[in-house]
Parts: C-alpha cells; sequence; structure tokens
C-alpha cells in the first residue's frame, strides 16, 4: 500500500471515529432527546432531572410524568427500581434514564428518588 493510499485511509478512519464528538459538540442530537458523554461514548437518555408526576399505572409499572418545560411522556418503572405505590399525582420525582437501545425503545427509568 502506498503512502497516499494510508495518509488517506487513516484520515477516513479518524474522521468517522471523531464524528459523534463533534456532532455532540455541534449540537446535532436526535430532536427532544439530550447528549451527554458517558463512558467514553454518547449516551442520547434524558438528562436526570426532577419531573411532577401526572398520573400512576401501578399494574403497567407506568409513571406520566411532566418536565419543566411542559413535555410530558410515560416512563416505564421497574419493581426494583423504585416502589410505586409511595408515588401519587402531584409529588415532584427525581428521575434517571436508562439508555434506549434496539430491544426496547421504551422509555424507562435506572433510578426514581422522591424530590425535596
Amino acid at each position: 500500500m502506498s503512502a497516499l493510499n494510508r495518509r488517506i485511509c487513516l484520515g477516513l478512519m479518524s474522521t468517522m471515529l471523531l464524528q459523534p464528538v463533534l456532532a455532540h459538540r455541534a449540537g446535532t442530537a436526535p430532536e427532544g432527546e439530550a447528549q451527554r458523554m458517558q463512558g467514553g461514548g454518547i449516551n442520547y437518555a434524558p438528562r436526570p432531572a426532577v419531573y411532577s408526576v401526572i398520573s400512576v399505572d401501578g399494574d403497567a409499572r407506568m409513571v406520566q410524568l411532566r418536565a419543566a418545560d411542559g413535555r410530558t411522556g410515560n416512563v416505564y418503572v421497574a419493581e426494583d427500581v423504585y416502589d410505586l405505590s409511595k408515588v401519587k399525582p402531584g409529588d415532584k420525582i427525581r428521575v434517571d434514564f436508562v439508555v434506549p437501545d434496539s430491544k426496547s425503545s421504551k422509555l424507562s427509568a435506572a433510578s426514581v428518588w422522591p424530590a425535596e
């Protein structure tokens, strides 16, 4: 392989590896989702924040939440994450989210705490 071909290949590989970092710095996150660096990669889960509880469905383990900016969404909360019997509409809770993957696209809570 000639020196010119090696330089071109190395330049292309470097560009491909830097693309996520450059996209993060340019603010090109997917619409409605915040990016943050985590473990050397990009985490597309929403940032942990305090949300208002709109409704609780204990059977489906779903909580409908409202963000400070007015956006709402349903969040799945596994049994081992938080006891939903302690939550009622009007409560404020702090939620950290699981990074969505190809197995499940639903928004899931990684941890839940009562907000003070």
